[in-house]
């Protein structure tokens, strides 16, 4: 089983005008380590990015094709050769309200209409609680992000080292699905520190998006999770 790096794009002006770059330097990177390097860019570029290096959506709603605007569908994702979605990231929650318990009804049926079609899903939790929950949706992973530390300077690994080890631990124990880690990671040791903890990848956005040499950066943290 290959180890995942997941670049969450979000909506960084960086994302459009060095987006296609970066997606180069992470299939370089990819097919240099071993390591499977994906890709989350804004809906807008994902077809400029496709072709380059394993590219899923930043998020999809639950609802078949039809009429609902502004929606963003399981069928569209398909029909564009996207391989999946980010689902539930702290800034697009599949909630009630803003900040708010899950809907977890609505974000099973956006996973299981995704698996149906073939797409891969990569579910983001912010706690152990919704992480056994969303584990027993067997999406393809499930992303701990503990929202207070997403953005920061400060990793999980080195806050919530054995948080990050339980949650590792819950996920294999209730499911298939790959256990990633995300919320402040950006250096190697972070990368590396995640693997020693029990998890099979990581979720990064900033600290490779914003970096002047992004390259470096990808590969710093892909090699860290295999050597």
């Amino acid at each position: 089983m290959n180890k995942v790096l997941l670049i969450n794009y979000k909506a960084y002006k960086e994302s459009f005008t060095k987006g296609v770059e970066i997606a180069k330097a992470a299939a370089e990177v990819s097919n240099g380590t071993g390591v499977d390097v994906i890709v989350a860019p804004p809906s807008t570029v994902l077809n400029q990015i496709k072709g380059i290096v394993k590219t899923i959506a930043q998020g999809v709603d639950e609802v078949d094709p039809g009429a609902f605007t502004a929606h963003i569908t399981w069928f569209e994702l398909k029909y564009n050769g996207i391989a999946g979605t980010l689902l539930n990231h702290s800034e697009k929650r599949y909630s009630f309200s803003k900040g708010g318990e899950i809907d977890y009804d609505r974000l099973k049926q956006a996973i299981d209409k995704c698996k149906l079609a073939g797409l891969e899903t990569y579910v983001c939790v912010e706690n152990l609680e919704e992480a056994k929950k969303i584990a027993a949706m067997e999406p393809t992973a499930v992303a701990y992000e503990p929202p207070e530390l997403i953005g920061g300077n400060v990793s999980v690994t080195s806050a919530h080292p054995d948080i990050v080890k339980e949650f590792s631990n819950l996920i294999r124990e209730n499911s298939d699905s790959l256990p990633l880690i995300g919320a402040g990671v950006k250096k190697a040791e972070d990368a590396k520190k995640s693997i020693e903890l029990g998890a099979e990848g990581v979720l990064v956005a900033s600290g490779i998006v914003l970096a002047n040499d992004f390259k470096a950066e990808i590969y710093n943290l892909a090699s860290a999770m295999v050597n």
